[in-house]
């Protein structure tokens, strides 16, 4: 599969197609990917950081997991949100290659790989983690990988808790490059949601705020709703 599916859709019927028109996508990628924070790559777009912020209101998350970090600064801005909403919680954030020039006392890098969170993530660590529990999935935006973070971290959510699935808009990016995704993201939500029916809920109310999935992760940010 080259393109994505124009009838992709999740269990509940909803499309993966974003009312954001490919041109201004395009223009607003080009932005990310120059985006940091304090000085450090953070690579994220405008809308989903605000988007977070809601989430992080809402949520008020005691432990932020991060696969895929980069050069560490979109575990410092979550760090730094979570200060500034009154939450002492922490950071862990997880990369084959995570930095070593950022010291936090909020933050901790792990080497892992995303698609073997178990050699990283492992049960004793699991249960010392506060909870509620926030899971960013930014690593590969391959199926395989997406997958096995959603199969992962299935075993371990409770009742309530958020895993965001990164960047399923390479679907609707233009180019050779996003091609190459093969729709990996959306693809891994609607195939998990459809193993998964009914323990997890897109919300709607966060990929629609801005305008039908105006996100970088359509019906990609999903809510934990049973056991």
């Amino acid at each position: 599969m080259t393109e994505q599916s124009p009838d992709l859709k999740s269990p509940c019927g909803r499309s993966f197609k974003s009312s954001l028109a490919a041109e201004a996508l395009l223009a607003m990628q080009t932005g990310v990917l120059r985006m940091t924070y304090r000085g450090r790559i953070c690579a994220k777009s405008p809308l989903d950081m605000a988007l977070y912020l809601l989430l992080l209101d809402r949520l008020r998350p005691q432990t932020v997991i991060e696969i895929g970090a980069k050069r560490g600064g979109s575990a410092l801005w979550f760090a730094d949100m979570q200060s500034a909403a009154g939450i002492n919680g922490r950071v862990i954030s997880i990369d084959r290659q995570p930095p070593t020039d950022l010291a936090d006392p909020r933050i901790s890098f792990f080497t892992g790989d995303a698609a073997a969170l178990e050699q990283t993530l492992t049960p004793d660590m699991l249960a010392k983690l506060p909870r509620p529990w926030l899971i960013s999935e930014d690593s590969a935006h391959t199926f395989a990988v997406c997958l096995a973070v959603l199969r992962f971290f299935d075993k371990h959510m409770k009742d309530g808790e958020y895993i965001v699935i990164e960047d399923g808009i390479v679907s609707d990016l233009p180019g050779k490059l996003y091609r190459g995704y093969k729709d990996g993201p959306n693809r891994a939500v609607t195939e998990f949601l459809s193993e998964r029916r009914g323990k997890y809920a897109i919300d709607a109310e966060l990929c629609d705020h801005f305008g039908y999935n105006a996100t970088y992760n359509p019906n990609g940010w999903l809510k934990r709703i049973g056991a």
